[in-house]
């Protein structure tokens, strides 16, 4: 049976010669992973499933197989991938929800947070905020949010390198502390590096 659905890409990983495992949080089905052959061969780029791009999907789903098999893919919208900044805020943005959304349950609200998200990282001035922006509007999106009302350090803006670093750290930490098996995203380190102001 081929279902359509637009998704929003988490993770691609390389399965074989010619097939990845594609992570995806999609609009019909939440959480969905999906098998991609060829993606990366001379006929077939593999730049359509960078992290956080908009695609849409048509998937061979059956009964005999594990994981869909992508039948089609055509990129809605994508990062700018030339720009460093936006790039690793992508990277980073896509392994918290990698971390976080494991559960084939559809959910359209998150799915509009995540396409806003999205938006919101293509079109901001200030890049080096967006991630933290991302970190308090998603744990709304979860249920797990701070009242805009509460005068929660977490809500504050930072205004240099030594603030950001803290509050996502403080972030993580909040993360951990309502969410059994979130971990520390490895893409900290680099937006630690990259964002020197």
């Amino acid at each position: 049976m081929l279902i359509t659905t637009s998704a929003i890409v988490l993770n691609l990983q390389r399965r074989g010669d010619t097939s990845h495992v594609l992570h995806a949080y999609t609009r019909a089905c939440g959480r969905v992973n999906y098998m991609v052959y060829g993606a990366g061969s001379k006929k077939k780029s593999s730049a359509i499933y960078a992290p956080l791009s908009i695609v849409e999907l048509t998937a061979d789903i059956r009964p005999d197989r594990p994981l869909p098999a992508v039948k089609e893919a055509r990129l809605i919208y994508v990062p700018d991938v030339m720009d460093m900044r936006r790039q690793s805020v992508a990277l980073f943005i896509a392994e918290v929800l990698y971390l976080i959304l494991q559960h084939p349950m559809q959910d359209e609200a998150v799915y509009a947070f995540l396409e806003k998200t999205v938006h919101d990282l293509m079109e901001a001035e200030d890049v080096e905020n967006v991630h933290l922006r991302f970190l308090a509007g998603f744990a709304t999106a979860l249920g797990i949010g701070i009242n805009a009302d509460e005068e929660s350090p977490l809500l504050r803006v930072p205004q240099n390198r030594k603030d950001r670093q803290s509050l996502i750290g403080e972030w993580c930490d909040y993360y951990q502390l309502h969410l059994e098996d979130f971990r520390r995203p490895k893409s900290i380190d680099v937006l630690s590096e990259l964002f020197d102001c």
